[in-house]
């Protein structure tokens, strides 16, 4: 591993264990009963793009993203070659098209969970 990759993994570890706990907050509060409102659904729109922001350039950087597959397999390149060459660009685009997908999902979510409590604290 390069002095380059071990600096960006010490950046991005970080980052992606507090966003972890910030999605796990926010989430616990969300499905418990208290009140979701607009505010908190912007909140975690700006939380999906800070995810966004962080895990795109990690997936895209493809040196980076190759030697964290390889070191999944202990740094066996022949156990991980089938995600290698094109195929780590295919993997890594369609985790790009997943994340994506899946914000945009629980952004939506989000903001008509809002709307249905303002319309629920609207009826009481």
């Amino acid at each position: 591993m390069t002095s380059a990759d071990e600096y960006a993994l010490s950046i991005y570890i970080p980052i992606i264990l507090l966003l972890t706990v910030i999605e796990i907050v926010l989430g616990a509060y969300e499905s418990s009963d208290g009140m979701w409102n607009k505010k908190l659904a912007a909140g975690k729109l700006l939380l999906n793009m800070a995810w966004t922001s962080t895990l795109f350039p990690l997936l895209l950087d493809i040196q980076l993203f190759t030697f964290m597959i390889e070191s999944l397999y202990e740094g066996r390149r022949d156990v991980a070659s089938p995600i290698s060459g094109d195929g780590l660009v295919w993997f890594s685009g369609s985790l790009v098209f997943l994340l994506f997908l899946v914000n945009t999902i629980d952004v939506y979510q989000s903001f008509r969970t809002a709307e249905s409590s303002f319309h629920d604290e609207e009826v009481s």
